[in-house]
Formats: C-alpha cells, structure tokens, sequence
C-alpha cells in the first residue's frame, strides 16, 4: 500500500499575525476550536466506525487505522466527537451514498485529496454554517478516510483531521463555533434538533451535480 507522506493543507501549523503574537481575544477562542477539531474528528471517526460495526457487522469495510484510534477518556474533544457520531445519525445516512458516488468518481490520491476535499466541503456550506453541516464535514471527512484505505492509502487519517482544521479556519468555521461557545457547546445538542436540521436547511449538494460542476470540463 502506498503512503500518505504527502498533501499537507497549506497553513496548517496555525495562523499568527505578523508580530507572531495572537491577534486578539476573538481569535484566541478560534484557535482553540481549531486545536480541538483533530482530537474532535478523530474521536468522531472512532465512535461512528464502532457503531457501524456493531450495526452492520461486515458491511462496515475494515479501516484498522480508525479502529485503533487512541482516545483520552473524559477530554472535550473526545467527548464532542462521540455526541456527534451518535445524533449525526440522521444526517450521515442522509448524506454518505452521496460522498462515496463523488468519492468513487472522483478517485482521489494522496497528491490530490486536499483539494478535492476542500471543492467538495465548500459545497456543504454555500449558504450558511450550522451544526448540521458542521456534522456532514466530519462525516464526509470519515468516508474520504475509509475510502482512501480501501484504495491502499495508509497513514492519512491524520492528514484528514488536518484538512478538517483548516478548511474550518479558512472558511470562518472555526470562529462560528467559537461564537457558539466553542465546541462544548456541541454537547447540548439533541436529536430532535438535527432532526429539525435535517428537515428545514437541505445542503447544497447532489453529488452527480456536484461532480459536473465542479470537476468535469
């Protein structure tokens, strides 16, 4: 199997200003979302593979590299990452044949993935940020990890937590969460409230559509 040694996102080691100082309270609460959204992602990735595998059994492909995440018990992202694995549910089955069609289109590699999960995430939140979205990011950054796995990937789930961080810095995420009360505030969610989600604001997304527009000359 090939490795994934390439791809970083450009920035990925965080942003400072130009004095290398913070550039102010506002930000130092994005930043702290952003430290947090790899552990979040992973511990998202880790608690819904452990559900689908009990679900489904064999029909979850084996991805070894999710199955053996290590979690810190108790910590926020950890925590965070399992809520919104379990009322995510909705969402995910509403949206994952839709990633894997663009994924199984599209073919993504090592050098290219970056970019094609940065196309393809930008197209959830064309018209607004919400949680419902927010969880369609995780999870389509889960189906680009199983999917890359199948496809002789290995080593690049970590680099998918960082595409996660910093599509989310780059496009204002990260400080819509802060202005939530960070992601902490992921643990008052229900499901009757994605629920709600799910039924009132239809992402901005058919993944034929999405491929033609996108990718296709």
């Amino acid at each position: 199997m090939a490795s994934g040694n390439d791809g970083d996102p450009p920035g990925a080691h965080g942003r400072r200003g130009s004095n290398g100082r913070r550039l102010s309270q506002e930000l130092n609460s994005e930043d702290q979302v952003a430290q947090e959204t790899e552990e979040v992602f992973r511990s998202y990735a880790f608690y819904r593979y452990q559900q689908e595998r009990e679900e489904s059994g064999e029909e979850v492909p084996l991805d070894p590299e999710i199955a053996e995440i290590q979690q810190e018990l108790g910590s926020t992202g950890s925590l965070v990452g399992r809520r919104l694995a379990i009322i995510g549910d909705d969402i995910n089955k509403r949206y994952d044949a839709e990633f894997r069609y663009m994924l199984k289109s599209l073919q993504p590699t090592k050098e290219n993935a970056y970019e094609y999960f940065t196309t393809i995430a930008s197209s959830l939140f064309e018209s607004g940020i919400n949680w419902g979205r927010v969880i369609a990011l995780l999870g389509f950054g889960y189906c680009m990890a199983i999917h890359v796995y199948q496809h002789g990937i290995t080593g690049f789930l970590r680099r998918i937590a960082r595409f996660v961080t910093e599509f989310m810095l780059r496009n204002r995420i990260a400080q819509w969460i802060a202005q939530q009360g960070g992601w902490v505030a992921a643990l008052d969610l229900d499901n009757v409230y994605m629920k709600y989600m799910l039924a009132v604001v239809a992402l901005v997304m058919v993944g034929h559509l999405v491929v033609r527009r996108f990718f296709r000359p």
